[in-house]
């Protein structure tokens, strides 16, 4: 008898709860949907704001950004008689599938939810923290300038049918100041146009804040290029002690070797790891040859003077007076400064 009347209570109360279910199911569907497909594209207005950029990694070849973005656009299923503004969870209505297309980890900080107004219009915003990548082009390394990206694409939308549009009911921009300390942010725009990945003819929906900087190259003439210069000058000691004695002239150019070798590993860090050579690679390149040609010069003269060719050794280090500070200058002429 239990057994019949739990049978008749499911039937009873389980059928309605299942149609429930299924209505609920059909209406969220609906909403899930994209709104006004019949009058085309899905106008989005969107804004975005540059707090803060934390860092700039030229070896890593990437940035850490601070964003801020806001999202609106207009749903008339979604139209209410409440006061104020509805807020309802993210994913039960339909939204711009938002992909930062550079992100490397980004952490968001707001809430998944959307606002909406009594007229159907649906605000989102997001704080979003983390690095991104950056193809640069650092050839003039440490004196070059860069172009800096973060795009955003709507993953599930091509250009036919959502429109990213510049609102001009919210600021966008950058922040008076950053926490960066070797870079001077020049200037920046809101960019439109679509994303097209490999293999798409048509692209997809998306916006970028893309800004402008410039490397202060004041911390790498004092910390990079300064010490190298004077390891370079240390090196040419030897042209001035003479030839006969060749143990003291042995001395400094190998010290002059070996300083020049520690320098390279102290820098290594600091340098981009790029396949081509930067400004400042060409300096370090031909600096180095200057201390290896120096020490070079040193076996020479000293067997010269062994040889009782004193004479022509010092004539050697007279020559080299001259012509290994004329090619330093042609080296930072054409390195540093061409």
């Amino acid at each position: 008898m239990f057994k019949n009347l739990n049978r008749y209570l499911m039937i009873l109360f389980g059928v309605p709860a299942v149609l429930a279910m299924i209505s609920f199911a059909k209406t969220n569907e609906e909403f899930v949907r994209r709104p006004l497909k019949a009058q085309g594209p899905t106008k989005i207005f969107v804004a975005m704001g540059l707090l803060d950029v934390d860092e700039i990694n030229s070896a890593n070849q990437s940035f850490i950004a601070n964003i801020f973005i806001q999202v609106r656009w207009y749903d008339p299923r979604l139209v209410h008689s409440g006061e104020g503004r509805r807020v309802v969870p993210l994913n039960t209505i339909w939204h711009p599938q938002l992909l930062f297309v550079n992100q490397q980890k980004i952490w968001p900080t707001f809430p998944e939810v959307a606002h909406i107004s009594p007229g159907g219009e649906v605000t989102y915003r997001q704080r979003m923290w983390g690095p991104f990548s950056q193809p640069l082009d650092v050839r003039t390394f440490p004196f070059d300038k860069q172009d800096f990206e973060i795009r955003v694409a709507c993953a599930d939308a091509e250009t036919n049918e959502v429109q990213f549009l510049r609102d001009t009911g919210t600021t966008s921009g950058i922040a008076d100041k950053f926490s960066l300390p070797d870079w001077k942010i020049l200037k920046w725009e809101i960019n439109l146009n679509p994303y097209k990945p490999i293999g798409s003819n048509m692209g997809t929906a998306s916006f970028a804040l893309i800004f402008y900087a410039k490397r202060h190259a004041s911390h790498y003439i004092w910390k990079v290029i300064l010490p190298l210069v004077l390891i370079v000058m240390m090196s040419w000691v030897v042209f001035w002690i003479d030839p006969s004695e060749s143990g003291a002239q042995i001395g400094v150019g190998t010290t002059s070797m070996l300083t020049l070798i520690a320098y390279r590993f102290m820098i290594g860090d600091m340098m981009p790891t790029v396949p081509y050579l930067t400004q400042i690679d060409y300096f370090i390149l031909g600096s180095t040859i200057l201390v290896f040609a120096a020490l070079l010069q040193v076996v020479i003269t000293s067997r010269l003077a062994i040889t009782e060719r004193l004479k022509l050794a010092r004539k050697v280090d007279n020559w080299c007076r001259i012509l290994f500070p004329t090619v330093f200058a042609y080296i930072i002429y054409q390195s540093l400064i061409a």
